[in-house]
């Protein structure tokens, strides 16, 4: 009798045992996750904070897409050689800017001695600048017909740039000969007389967007895939094609809408994705992207 009871003694003993172990991990699992999130969260408050280009709605067209006007901005831009389409070589290219942004430039900064002032001279002082929102990527992808710095501050989004061509091809090839840009925008305090100088010139070039009109749609999520903007570039084409004019902010002019020349298609190649937030915490479903079709202006 004592032995049984021992066996019973020790089972029930065990089973509190693997209960607790299951709660624990249960509640590590929780208590990541929850970290998890909540990192993910603050990461998007802060960026919703970022400076961002200035535009004004010109109109609401069909699918969600807009048709914009944006105000001149500064950018900062990394073009990736032998490299087409958007998600690959965008990575490449954050990481050139960011180096500029974060210190790897000459600050134009008032200089700290009257006697430099007197003489008109410069800082080179490295200078960390404000990050800004959205980051620009400008690719190419085959379309179906379907010293230390200055710190600069961040600003959003991060701009990707590129063609879109339109095929017959079910396959998407991007060509080995093609590029990408890849480009920050910079923050409104400063000029193209103001603004740090990058380190090594010849990957970083600035540039200032003169006013420009765009149609854009916007959308939640990683990322996205070449196909994904394929299917985002054809969305805003067909509504494109629906439309028959648009006015200009001041309503004095009529924006004819180039792409209606090519019965939908597009008159322009350009296709610009646009991230404004980071591509690692902040959760998918909190994650804004845009793909964007120049109507009027240079990008």
């Amino acid at each position: 009798m004592k032995f049984n009871h021992s066996i019973a003694d020790s089972i029930s003993e065990n089973k509190f045992l693997q209960s607790w172990i299951g709660k624990l991990i249960l509640g590590g699992i929780a208590l990541v996750a929850t970290l998890r999130y909540s990192a993910g969260i603050y990461a998007w408050r802060q960026t919703e904070l970022l400076e961002r280009p200035k535009y004004q709605v010109l109109q609401q067209l069909s699918n969600g897409v807009e048709l914009r006007r944006y105000e001149p901005y500064i950018i900062a831009e990394t073009t990736i050689a032998g490299q087409s389409g958007f998600k690959q070589p965008s990575s490449q290219g954050f990481r050139v800017c960011a180096g500029y942004i974060f210190g790897k430039n000459r600050g134009m900064r008032q200089p700290k001695t009257a006697t430099s002032w007197f003489r008109g001279e410069k800082s080179l002082e490295a200078e960390k600048m404000a990050m800004t929102a959205p980051v620009r990527v400008e690719g190419t992808v085959e379309n179906k017909s379907t010293s230390e710095g200055e710190k600069m501050a961040m600003t959003a989004p991060v701009r990707v740039q590129g063609s879109t061509k339109y095929e017959s091809s079910e396959s998407s090839n991007p060509g080995k000969n093609g590029s990408t840009k890849v480009s920050f925008v910079i923050g409104s305090k400063y000029s193209l007389k103001t603004v740090p100088r990058p380190l090594d010139s010849k990957s970083i070039k600035l540039r200032e967007v003169p006013a420009h009109t765009l149609a854009v749609r916007q959308f939640n999520g990683p990322p996205p895939s070449e196909e994904r903007v394929r299917k985002e570039r054809h969305i805003i084409d067909r509504a494109l094609a629906k439309a028959d004019v648009a006015m200009d902010e001041n309503n004095v002019k009529q924006l004819t809408l180039k792409q209606k020349k090519k019965n939908g298609k597009g008159d322009d190649d350009t296709t610009l994705v646009y991230g404004y937030h980071d591509p690692f915490i902040t959760p998918n479903f909190l994650r804004r992207n845009e793909v964007a079709v120049v109507v009027e202006g240079t990008v």
